[in-house]
């Protein structure tokens, strides 16, 4: 699924021609001249991008986090709706996917990783593992902000 969103946003760039992108933009591009998906569904296109770190939201203009040189677009390249369909994990799978971005981002192994919150967890009983994980993915300089947010709405409910 990351890889089609990927695309999807290189071709949204390269027919605009633009670094930075408006909503207007990815309408424009993803439901009127591509007809992928409809008009309605392009916000959840851009919410789950900026949730998986491939846009970054600064006011109203998104930004491509990732490199766009290795992008190849298949000829039969489409993006439907059900590509946005992400499963809402919580608890434990929040854990699980911060060590994912963590070990896609420094590329250290995940035994490591996991070893080193562990260690951390001895120090710091009473943290929950997924805080651990945050506090490690940014003393390891990952780009966490979407697993902040989500890991705040769960400490409120």
């Amino acid at each position: 699924m990351i890889d089609k969103l990927k695309v999807a946003i290189f071709l949204v760039q390269k027919k605009t021609g633009k670094q930075e992108l408006k909503k207007e933009d990815f309408v424009r591009v993803i439901a009127f001249e591509n007809r992928w998906m409809e008009p309605s569904f392009v916000e959840k296109f851009l919410d789950v991008s900026v949730r998986l770190n491939l846009l970054k939201k600064s006011g109203d203009t998104y930004t491509p986090q990732f490199s766009m040189k290795d992008i190849e677009v298949p000829i039969d390249f489409e993006l439907t709706q059900a590509d946005l369909e992400i499963k809402e994990e919580k608890g434990e799978d929040l854990f699980k996917r911060i060590i994912d971005r963590i070990e896609k981002s420094t590329g250290k192994k995940r035994n490591e990783i996991v070893g080193d919150i562990n260690r951390m967890r001895q120090k710091n009983k009473y943290f929950t593992i997924e805080t651990l994980a945050l506090i490690y993915a940014m003393e390891n300089k990952v780009q966490i902000d979407d697993f902040l947010n989500e890991y705040e709405k769960q400490i409120w409910k």
